[in-house]
């Protein structure tokens, strides 16, 4: 039986090193995918020898794929944010039949989901925010929140320079109200995200009110007809 300790590479010539580059970011890979696994299920401060197991290797070869401790938690928590984000952004398109509840409630509700689903990697990247963590989740989602306000808001004659600030104060109250029922769970997912969606909603009808315009929760945004009228 091979040593659980050996690494393919190690029986190959010196010349033919380069043709194990795939195979080992493939592994890579997988060993930070099994990271996330091991943090789901034993919690934020999940050891290497816990990663390790998940992922069926040793400690010894687990480390060889990886500079340090730093290294593979860093590379876990890029893992998680891609995923949050890969889930979420899709979520924020908007098309001619789209109303904003639907666009809010069916992004809130693959983040209150997550949260639901893996509080354990959330407080996990919640400790990591000096690097690609909790924050990259944040930012990337209020860019495109940000880019989303500001076709919207251009179409509609608004200043768009106000469209940055609300969107980072928009996911902060996502973040902030998630975390808080994380810890409290006072009522059910459905209903905070219900609750959620309607704070949003005030947040994007008040602003819009203040430049005197009327939208409607649940009538789709009349973008055809504003961008049949802009030349």
């Amino acid at each position: 039986m091979r040593n659980r300790d050996a690494d393919p590479a190690d029986d190959v010539p010196d010349g033919r090193r380069l043709r194990w580059t795939e195979h080992r970011e493939q592994r890579r890979t997988a060993f930070v995918a099994a990271g996330a696994r091991a943090i789901d299920e034993h919690g934020p401060a999940a050891s290497a020898e816990q990663i390790a197991d998940v992922a069926g290797v040793s400690r010894t070869v687990l480390y060889r794929y990886f500079r340090d401790r730093e290294d593979l938690r860093q590379a876990i928590a890029d893992h998680v944010v891609r995923a949050v984000l890969d889930s979420v952004l899709p979520k924020l398109e908007i098309h001619p039949e789209a109303t904003p509840r639907q666009i809010i409630r069916s992004a809130i509700a693959v983040i209150v989901g997550w949260l639901d689903e893996h509080p354990n990697l959330y407080h996990f990247l919640r400790s990591r925010r000096t690097g690609a963590s909790l924050d990259s989740v944040e930012g990337t989602l209020a860019d495109n929140i940000a880019a989303l306000l500001k076709t919207v808001m251009v179409l509609f004659g608004i200043e768009s320079e106000q469209a940055e600030p609300g969107a980072y104060g928009i996911v902060g109250f996502v973040e902030s109200v998630g975390s808080w029922w994380l810890e409290h769970r006072t009522m059910s997912r459905d209903r905070l995200t219900d609750l959620l969606t309607t704070g949003v909603w005030h947040l994007l009808d008040g602003t819009a009110r203040d430049f005197g315009i009327e939208l409607k929760l649940d009538e789709p945004l009349p973008l055809g007809a504003l961008q049949e009228a802009t030349p």
